[in-house]
């Protein structure tokens, strides 16, 4: 959400406040009121303080604004791209554009959307905070969603045929090396350079023709010759990474923002569900309709 006037007015006065200070002795209150009064440059007499283009620099999306706020290069060149805009502002003032129907619709237009951005700031900008406690509490109520399955690492070779499935089982039963046998002998050309592995999946998700025989087996056993429409294949459970809990750290913030849009919503919901029953809100069916149908064959 866009900071309030308020909090960009102190930011404005903390941020340019604090350069000041470096090189000199004045107090801090001293300081901050000449960083913000400071003219960065002038237009035919009109100063364009540093506090217009910090608020200025507030209002962008956080990725630029921190961007912008870590190099002195580019920061100087917003400041030369703001003395533009203030030229052509004042270019279309002196042009009369500020009169124009057009520009005063669209003004309007603007004006509502940064009165109501800022009307849900205010109300409910408490209402969206989310706290550890909250976070904490869901993850509770919601273990299944936070909890990792058993995971189960296999490998496999395929044969043509049963005879061969079975020579090689009884190859490895006299000790020969399972990933070895595989790239001498497996039919499946994807894993034969790998040793016939086939990766790490969760158990429920293992190869379904696998998967009586894995829920029989131990981690190292290889299974009998197991017959699939692509032959026949020894498989062996080369691990297993147990299930449970999932590490919280690294999903803390993104699950806090989804409760916090969560929140938002439903007060949101909360918000207009009170203004309906405060205003006077009147529909008007066969307009919206006749409107919706121009707009859509306008579009085509």
């Amino acid at each position: 959400m866009r900071l309030r006037i308020d909090r960009i007015c102190k930011a404005v006065l903390l941020s340019v406040a604090f350069v000041t200070l470096a090189g000199c002795g004045q107090s801090r209150q001293e300081a901050q009121d000449k960083a913000a009064a400071g003219v960065l440059f002038k237009i035919d007499g009109h100063g364009v303080q540093a506090a217009d283009v910090r608020a200025s620099i507030e209002m962008l999306p956080e990725a630029p604004k921190t961007a912008l706020l870590k190099d002195a290069e580019t920061l100087r060149r917003f400041v030369e791209e703001y003395a533009n805009k203030e030229l052509l502002y004042l270019e279309a003032l002196k042009q009369g554009l500020d009169k124009d129907p057009e520009v005063r619709r669209r003004v309007a237009a603007a004006e509502k959307t940064i009165l109501t951005q800022y009307l849900l700031d205010k109300q409910l900008a408490d209402k969206v905070k989310v706290t550890d406690a909250e976070i904490k509490k869901y993850i509770e109520e919601n273990k299944d969603q936070f909890t990792a399955e058993e995971q189960l690492k296999i490998a496999h070779i395929q044969f043509a045929s049963l005879k061969d499935a079975q020579a090689a089982r009884a190859r490895l039963a006299r000790g020969e090396d399972f990933a070895a046998l595989a790239q001498e002998l497996s039919q499946d050309p994807m894993s034969r350079g790998s040793g016939g592995l086939l990766g790490t999946v969760e158990r429920s998700k293992a190869p379904p023709q696998f998967a009586a025989a894995l829920a029989k087996m131990k981690k190292g056993e290889v299974s009998d010759p197991i017959r699939t429409e692509h032959g026949y294949h020894l498989v062996k459970l080369l691990d297993v990474v147990p299930g449970g809990m999932v590490a919280i750290d690294p999903i803390r913030e993104p699950l806090r923002q989804f409760l916090a849009q969560e929140k938002q919503h439903q007060a949101l919901e909360e918000l207009v569900g009170s203004l309906r029953k405060r205003y006077k809100l009147e529909s008007n069916p066969a307009e919206i309709e006749r409107f919706v149908t121009t707009t859509l064959t306008e579009k085509k």
